[in-house]
């Protein structure tokens, strides 16, 4: 799968998730859901991405069949290509999108994450009639993107090095790999 493929994906079912968690009712005593039992916050409940990333990485390990030793080899340069991917993605088409259905730009008065200083530079020469500045800024924006997929691609090779024909398989067949 491909990483916008992938990309599309991941979005399409963190919405889902989303809007099931949103109508959800109450949580059984003791248990999660709905919006009591949340610890206080409001919408995200008691969601913690350490875990989350914690449980990630042991699926992984699991779905690699990785030894306790070959393991503390593969997660360090796993998470390195995670990072980079994620870092890729920030300068594609989907940060548009996701300022676009906010109402506003990424980063704008709905408290969502900063956006790159090369999408905000664009964004804001946009605004604007100097089709230099758009040109300039443009380039930038571009230039950032190369960056970003070269540091991933040697982030993918770092990786690649120390795994085996099976686990680079499956990390085909998982989508960090092409």
């Amino acid at each position: 799968m491909k990483t916008r493929e992938l990309s599309r994906w991941l979005l399409g079912l963190c919405l889902a998730a989303t809007v099931v968690l949103a109508q959800q009712g109450p949580a059984p005593e003791g248990g999660r859901g709905g919006r009591e039992g949340r610890g206080g916050r409001e919408g995200r409940g008691n969601w913690d991405p350490a875990q989350m990333q914690e449980r990630m990485m042991a699926r992984f390990q699991e779905s690699l069949k990785a030894s306790p030793e070959e393991w503390q080899v593969i997660e360090p340069r796993l998470k390195d290509v995670m990072e980079k991917q994620r870092a890729a993605r920030e300068l594609g088409g989907l940060a548009g999108l996701r300022g676009m259905f906010r109402g506003g730009p990424q980063g704008g008065p709905q408290g969502g994450p900063e956006q790159p200083a090369e999408v905000a530079a664009l964004e804001k020469a946009l605004e604007g009639t100097d089709a230099e500045a758009v040109k300039t800024a443009l380039a930038a924006l571009r230039t950032a993107r190369a960056t970003r997929e070269a540091e991933l691609t040697k982030a993918k090779e770092s990786l690649r090095e120390v795994l085996s024909v099976t686990q680079e398989a499956r990390m085909v067949l998982m989508g960090i790999f092409e």
